[in-house]
């Protein structure tokens, strides 16, 4: 059990695997468990968590827990929206915003938001040097050997969610979140199965035709090579390429004051 974020970042090797709140790691069937000789517990570490609010930005210690987040008065809305995604308090006691987006779940909680809304990381590495990336760039996998220090939001973003799933507590086929910024839209989504995506067609599709009609999306989407979905449980693949389309077209008018 490291006591510092630099002593876990130090022991971090390949076989080697940051426990956060546990609620991943320690689940029944967690690849994360049987791929790792080694857990490196966070809990003892100093420095992880805490929220802070400056010049319109938020930064929030890893080790916050979803419940922090809800309670907290300097996070913003639209991050409290996406951590009620986990519906039972319990688990929100224990998981993590550091351990909920080093696990990159394709039906992650918080990713879409937070990648929606251009969140930036800052990670610890093996020699003690710290560096600030955008979650895009830390999603690509690259720096899956750092810790996650922290994670620092725009306040103000005007940004909107959706998810699906047949109960509260069942895992989601579609986490999908739209922010609204000066050059446009920006969306991502969790595709349960398939995995978190940017909908770069789909925002440039909004973004050069404001009232591009739902059934020009549905199309679209309908269509796109780039989309990787099938058959499985959670529904059929033209089942989850109309569910994409809907909600995209749905998230963007919210966002432009439209509501359908």
């Amino acid at each position: 059990m490291a006591k510092s974020p630099e002593e876990a970042a130090v022991s971090k090797t390949a076989s080697a695997a940051f426990v956060a709140g546990g609620t991943e790691v320690n689940r029944l069937g967690s690849d994360i468990a049987e791929k790792s000789a080694t857990l490196i517990s966070l809990k003892r570490c100093s420095g992880l968590d805490g929220i802070e609010e400056d010049a319109g930005y938020v930064t929030i210690g890893a080790m916050c827990t979803f419940q922090d987040l809800v309670e907290s008065g300097k996070v913003p809305g639209w991050l409290k929206e996406a951590a009620l995604f986990m519906a039972s308090r319990t688990k929100r006691n224990m998981a993590t915003i550091g351990g909920n987006i080093a696990a990159k779940r394709s039906d992650s909680y918080l990713i879409p938001a937070l990648s929606a809304a251009g969140a930036v990381l800052e990670l610890l590495g093996s020699d003690a040097k710290t560096e600030r990336i955008g979650i895009a760039e830390y999603l690509d996998g690259a720096y899956d050997d750092k810790l996650i220090v922290s994670v620092t939001v725009e306040k103000d973003v005007r940004l909107v969610s959706k998810r699906y799933a047949n109960t509260a507590q069942s895992h989601a086929v579609l986490t999908m979140s739209a922010a609204l910024a000066e050059e446009g839209v920006y969306m991502n989504g969790a595709v349960k199965n398939v995995g978190l995506l940017h909908f770069c067609d789909l925002e440039k599709a909004f973004n050069e035709d404001p009232e591009i009609s739902e059934d020009k999306i549905i199309e679209m989407v309908k269509t796109c090579t780039g989309l990787h979905t099938a058959d499985d449980m959670f529904g059929s693949d033209a089942y989850k390429r109309y569910l994409i389309a809907v909600t995209a077209f749905d998230l963007f008018k919210k966002l432009k004051g439209k509501e359908v």
